[in-house]
């Protein structure tokens, strides 16, 4: 955690913020911001017209209409909005053709999933990165999430497509925010995190990370509002490990600390890990994430209303997560602490597959050592962050978790 004061506003490249200045109110008129608009264009545009389960209808109308009338959306913004929306919206028309030319994609097994969940910045991408070297693991690419559809091929995943055109989706998302490279770099051949498919079904917790939707925030906390989303990431995944089988799924988010009540609906056999660090080095750096995506989203950011909207919606959701884990069997979870994890990351690792059954902890050695040498610590810059500059202190944010440090026993120096 840095706690100085010499924090400034994330930077926008020229040509973006040229383009903010310049498109004014065009953005309004061209970029529409519309269900029933970016549905039909997605049947244009591939020829289809079912997109299977219509859960996704109202979360989809709802955020748009958040977008347009909460977000204050930048021209870039939205028109960014507009293309990820388009995107998600292509891709369910094409999995749900996928499922329907082949209904055994809807047999293959998903076998007690490993969640990685956990506040950001508290090693989950580390562990993640780990687990998925391991032998016999499986974790979805960024390439295969962004396009699931059609199924990948072991067979072709050198040289499939997708991958070259998620290398151009991460370089212009790097371009449009210079600062995602220091915290939290994009690789279309790298695992990433679940959320990129449950966005597909706009109850999309991530959607206020990009921008100011605090009514749809209220909506999407409502009861049961996540369980279609998780149906529809779990069709997501038999498509992907249809031809590519797997002895076990490896996954992530800090997404899933909203909703674990849901994914347990779903993967009622999932085994979850849960990380953990002293929050007032964690609040600081995911206020910091956020900003990186609004100030290229929205004309006017507002980072001390930034660090108080984290603070609350992050605080429900371990509130949250924290009710769920109260009610489920213990064995169902493994705590791991961040400071443990950095000090011996091979040992965890370890420790992680004797808890599952998973075999191979002879192997853990030689892929942490693999991995870290690959990936030195600020390999792509240093993440600089503090409390202060989103109108916060250590005080403040010790108190919000204090109940959740005390419960798991987070060291707290």
């Amino acid at each position: 955690m840095n706690g100085r004061n010499t924090v400034t506003a994330i930077q926008l490249p020229l040509a973006i913020r040229l383009l903010n200045q310049l498109g004014g109110g065009v953005g309004r008129r061209v970029f529409k911001l519309n269900a029933d608009e970016l549905m039909a264009e997605a049947r244009q545009q591939t020829g289809l017209h079912d997109f299977g389960d219509e859960s996704f209808i109202e979360p989809l109308r709802r955020l748009t209409r958040a977008y347009v009338e909460e977000a204050d959306l930048s021209f870039v913004g939205r028109l960014a909005i507009q293309r990820e929306m388009l995107r998600h919206l292509i891709q369910r028309l094409h999995i749900a053709e996928d499922l329907r030319r082949h209904p055994e994609i809807r047999e293959v097994p998903i076998q007690r999933p490993l969640f990685i969940l956990g506040f950001m910045r508290t090693g989950t991408t580390l562990l993640y990165n780990l687990l998925a070297r391991m032998p016999g693991a499986r974790a979805p690419k960024l390439w295969e999430l962004l396009w699931p559809s059609p199924p990948p091929d072991p067979a072709t995943e050198g040289s499939d497509p997708r991958i070259e055109r998620t290398r151009r989706y991460t370089e212009q998302a790097q371009k449009a925010m210079p600062a995602l490279k220091t915290i939290h770099p994009l690789v279309a051949t790298a695992p990433e995190e679940c959320v990129f498919v449950l966005a597909q079904s706009f109850s999309d917790f991530s959607a206020e990370g990009r921008a100011h939707v605090p009514g749809y925030m209220n909506w999407l906390m409502g009861k049961d509002r996540m369980v279609p989303a998780y149906r529809h990431y779990r069709d997501v995944l038999q498509l992907l490990t249809w031809k590519a089988r797997a002895q076990h799924l490896v996954l992530k988010s800090p997404m899933h600390l909203y909703c674990l009540d849901a994914l347990l609906t779903v993967f009622p056999d999932a085994r979850i890990i849960q990380t953990h660090r002293d929050p007032r080095a964690v609040v600081a750096s995911g206020c910091s994430l956020y900003e990186a995506a609004r100030v290229v989203a929205i004309r006017d950011p507002d980072p001390v209303a930034l660090g108080q909207q984290w603070l609350d919606t992050w605080g429900e959701a371990m509130d949250r997560a924290m009710a769920v884990r109260a009610k489920a069997p213990s064995e169902q979870f493994l705590d791991v602490h961040y400071e443990e994890l950095m000090a011996d990351p091979t040992g965890q690792v370890q420790r992680i597959h004797r808890w599952a059954g998973l075999g191979s902890e002879e192997a853990a050695s030689g892929v942490v050592q693999s991995w870290l040498a690959e990936n030195p610590r600020h390999k792509h810059g240093v993440h600089q962050y503090s409390l202060e500059y989103y109108g916060l202190d250590g005080q403040r944010v010790a108190e919000r978790f204090r109940a959740y440090t005390e419960h798991f026993g987070v060291r707290m120096p």
